[in-house]
């Protein structure tokens, strides 16, 4: 698909952009670049590919279950001064 100058200008005017006419030359190449690679995809026969979430197939990675840890890490408990949970240390500001 190849966009012309009108229509870059109305998408420039979409996004409140002022463009240069360089510009509206350098973007009417590169969005016609881009929707040429969208017409590619669109014309691939998707129907015999299976949908994945991961990219492999039969996977042996188990998710983690999901259990509620204690989030404090040992060398907050093992503080000399605690106060709430927080480590206390003296004012370094008036």
């Amino acid at each position: 698909m190849k966009l012309n100058k009108q229509e870059v200008l109305n998408l420039a005017k979409l996004a409140k952009l002022k463009l240069t006419d360089q510009e509206v030359n350098m973007y009417q190449q590169q969005l016609t670049e881009v929707l040429g690679y969208v017409d590619k995809i669109n014309s691939l026969d998707l129907e015999k590919v299976k949908e994945s979430l991961t990219g492999i197939e039969d996977s042996d990675v188990k998710p983690r279950s999901d259990i509620a840890e204690d989030s404090q890490p040992s060398t907050i408990k093992q503080a000399a001064q605690l106060k709430e949970g927080y480590v206390a240390n003296p004012k370094v500001f008036k």
